[in-house]
């Protein structure tokens, strides 16, 4: 494989790789986003609902004796079309109230939720957010949990289509890059063209041989490899060098006279 070959297979990995790399962090880049801002959708709706209801424990209220509980969860469900259920559970996770959009949500917070270490947590399952906090009253002991469950499938959905059009974003640009790495190629080719009858041209020197007739000299592309090359080229043509006739031989008529 000459040098030109592997310097370009060379770029076009290189290139391939970084626009590879690019693509990969900006998928991940926009999947944190679009869990950022739904589990802050989340916590947002979340906080509202328990301070709602936490105003009720602190009167001396039970969950269960609370008249306003359901609107309240009703108002929140409101909030976000991607909020499918939202529930009051006890501290053991039994449900006391939920409000959810359709009888396939409403099963959603019928699932047992552990007690958790934190008084706050947020979980995302293929499809599903849910994002709960404990309640507690005055003295600080668990008097329920309220859970949130989201639909992630708009997002999953968006980050689907964003994952599609970033790669074909990448092949367009890897598209694109291909004839600029076809005129680079070629350059190349050119400019080894001319170090390869340089390498050809001194050996022939060296051997005594006539220089190349039709040189490429003008291949090259700086203004210093110029200068080398025709300051080589003045060197050569000094050079004795074997005619179509015969043998150059440079040596006097006379012969030297001997020493004395």
């Amino acid at each position: 494989m000459k040098l030109s070959t592997k310097i370009g297979l060379a770029l076009f990995l290189v290139l391939a790789s970084a626009l590879s790399m690019t693509t990969v962090l900006n998928y991940l880049r926009f999947d944190q986003t679009l869990h950022t801002l739904l589990a802050q959708r989340m916590t947002v709706i979340l906080n509202e609902t328990s301070q709602d209801i936490v105003a009720g424990i602190d009167l001396g209220l039970r969950l269960e004796n609370m008249e306003n509980l359901q609107p309240i969860l009703n108002r929140r469900l409101d909030m976000s079309n991607d909020i499918r259920n939202v529930a009051v559970l006890d501290c053991d996770g039994a449900i006391i109230s939920n409000a959810a959009r359709s009888p396939d949500d409403q099963a959603l917070s019928g699932a047992a939720i552990p007690q958790q270490a934190r008084d706050e947590w947020i979980d995302f399952t293929p499809g599903i957010a849910t994002a709960g906090q404990v309640l507690r009253d005055s003295l600080g002991q668990c008097a329920g949990q309220v859970v949130i469950t989201a639909s992630a499938e708009t997002s999953e959905a968006k980050l689907a289509n964003a994952f599609s059009e970033m790669w074909k974003s990448a092949a367009l640009g890897m598209g694109m890059i291909i004839p600029i790495l076809g005129v680079l190629f070629i350059l190349m080719r050119r400019r080894h063209r001319v170090f390869e009858e340089l390498h050809e041209d001194l050996a022939r020197a060296v051997a005594g041989k006539a220089p190349n007739i039709r040189p490429h000299d003008g291949d090259v592309l700086t203004q210093s490899e110029i200068e080398l090359i025709s300051l080589y080229r003045e060197i050569r043509d000094q050079l004795p060098h074997e005619t179509k006739k015969g043998n150059t031989k440079r040596q006097s008529e006379t012969p030297a006279e001997p020493l004395k």
